[in-house]
């Protein structure tokens, strides 16, 4: 019964928070904000828009999503069994896991220390950097079960027919592993 009252008022908590923001902030939502620069204190209350800021984030994204991609593949192709003895498997996987379970405010503190040892100032590229940290575990970890879906026949075969290992990942493997 105390736990369905601490959920309860949680919820009326939460609801009205959303309520009162939805309440004074809707006024204030237009297609002008979204799509203007800031003129110097929007969010004190002045002109302009957030443009910057969306901007901003779809070059974060992409770009942590592009160095994510072309780190991960070959990570996760390389914790085959074939390639890879089972110490260096595991103990990649054992890296991986540490990583998944880091707080992605640990890796924003981390990445913001090492910017300032540096000399550097808070930039674009230290924030893709952080940002491809946090999703490369999740990437190689789930690369790697979808690639240990493709059936070990498909790569004998290609095998007997006198292709290498990287010929192998490339034409069968990546192929198999590819959603159609």
């Amino acid at each position: 019964m105390l736990m369905i009252a601490s959920l309860a008022l949680i919820l009326a908590s939460f609801a009205g928070i959303v309520f009162v923001v939805m309440l004074k902030g809707f006024s204030a939502l237009n297609l002008a904000m979204l799509l203007e620069l800031p003129k110097g204190g929007y969010y004190l209350g002045k002109e302009g828009g957030i443009a910057n800021a969306i901007v901003g984030s779809l070059y974060l994204s992409f770009g942590a999503l592009i160095i994510s991609l072309l780190l991960s593949l070959p990570m996760a192709l390389a914790l085959q069994k074939e390639y890879s003895n089972r110490y260096f498997s595991s103990f990649t996987r054992f890296v991986l896991d540490i990583l998944w379970g880091t707080p992605s405010i640990v890796y924003g503190s981390f990445g913001f220390v090492i910017m300032m040892y540096c000399g550097l100032r808070a930039s674009l590229l230290g924030g893709i950097i952080v940002l491809t940290f946090v999703m490369l575990p999740i990437m190689v970890r789930s690369m790697a079960e979808v690639i240990k879906m493709v059936p070990r026949e498909l790569k004998e075969i290609s095998y007997s027919l006198g292709t290498t290992k990287i010929e192998t990942n490339i034409k069968v493997i990546l192929r198999q592993s590819i959603p159609e």
